[in-house]
């Protein structure tokens, strides 16, 4: 509203109005009569009056030429409100009242033109700056999925020549087959898992892949994927140290989707681990009914600041990270997995003795309704 509006009595002459306008460069006064506005005289008004009685309009009271009967908002009115009463009673001033009567302000169309305008060049820069935000974001997340396919298919690549590798050794010395046909059975095995992981993630983040929880012991989920890393592992000397505190330990999941967590984990330790170390398999049962799994090797330390990101989807920029630490789409994969079993997951580095990292993910009990609460 415009508080530049003045008020004049009802008995006040046309002269006296016309004087009042023209002393502070308004369009209108407002008429009162015993404090009680009722009615406008404006400038089109005077003219008016002029060209009829040349002679005696100054003479008129304001009573006698007003607009009436006159209608009024209040100051707490909004700005559409104010425009649908222009509108509904053919009008184009509006005095604002207070609720003690007192005159506060007038609102004329040009004020909601104003007002429109100023709304209007609002709303466009909001929408420029969303804009511009989903545009970035739309970027990102075609940079990410470009980088998570590039990821994807360098590990493939990897495994396959692995193969092609062992193949080779064969062709030139059959008796080596028998030795090699764990390894050759792993790779396979693990370029199927990438693909997988890489079909399963989407569908984990978008909910609708059905998890089929059932009871089963530990042991004979657990010894079937160390037994097959044993064959990764001797080639780098390295020893798998199984301990669980309940050997007999029956836990309630998904088993297939836990059996990728652990080769995944297991894959990164291995990935990670000096020549000639040893990594830990520990499991354990609390007291709380949760199963837990920690998965260590004696590797390099992971940096504090790197720690927050482990878990999300491949960065290229962390590339030489990956290349030393050994993570990427696996993890995203695991984090997602014990998501949805109602678990947690974590990193613990360093590890035991200054160095090292761990995994460690935790089991819910009852993982239908940690799922569901969580």
């Amino acid at each position: 509203m415009s508080s530049r509006v003045q008020g004049v009595p009802a008995s006040a002459t046309l002269h006296d109005v016309a004087r009042l306008v023209a002393r502070h460069r308004i369009s209108c006064a407002v008429v009162f009569d015993d404090g009680r506005p009722i009615g406008i005289v404006s400038e089109r008004d005077l003219v008016r009056v002029v060209a009829e009685d040349p002679a005696g309009w100054a003479a008129l009271p304001a009573r006698a030429v007003m607009t009436h009967p006159l209608h009024v908002t209040t100051p707490d009115s909004a700005v559409t409100d104010a425009s649908a009463d222009l509108e509904r009673h053919g009008i184009r001033r509006l005095p604002v009242v207070t609720g003690d009567g007192e005159l506060a302000g007038i609102v004329t169309q040009t004020d909601l033109l104003h007002a429109a305008h100023l709304g209007l060049q609002e709303y466009a820069t909001d929408l420029e700056r969303l804009v511009a935000e989903r545009t970035s974001e739309l970027r990102e997340s075609e940079r990410r999925r470009s980088d998570l396919v590039d990821l994807t298919a360098h590990d493939i690549k990897n495994w396959i020549h692995a193969a092609d590798a062992s193949l080779e050794l064969v062709a030139e010395d059959p008796t080596e087959a028998a030795d090699l046909l764990p390894l050759l059975r792993h790779t396979t095995k693990r370029i199927g898992n990438l693909v997988h992981t890489l079909l399963d993630i989407h569908r984990l983040e978008s909910g609708w892949m059905p998890l089929r929880f059932r009871e089963v012991p530990w042991s004979t989920l657990c010894e079937p994927i160390v037994a097959e890393l044993q064959v990764m592992a001797r080639t780098k000397s390295l020893s798998l140290l199984p301990r669980s505190r309940q050997t007999q330990a029956i836990v309630r999941c998904d088993p297939g989707l836990v059996e990728r967590v652990m080769l995944n984990l297991l894959d990164n330790a291995i990935h990670a681990a000096p020549e000639g170390t040893a990594i830990d398999i520990d499991s354990e049962r609390r007291r709380d009914g949760t199963f837990r799994v920690l998965i260590g090797n004696r590797g390099p330390v992971i940096p504090a600041h790197v720690v927050p990101t482990l878990f999300g989807k491949y960065r290229q920029d962390d590339a030489q990270q990956a290349k030393r630490y050994g993570w990427g789409l696996g993890l995203s994969f695991c984090k997602l997995a014990v998501q949805h079993h109602g678990g947690s997951i974590q990193v613990l580095s360093p590890y035991v003795d200054g160095e090292g990292t761990a995994f460690e993910f935790a089991l819910p009990p009852d993982p239908e309704r940690s799922a569901l609460s969580s």
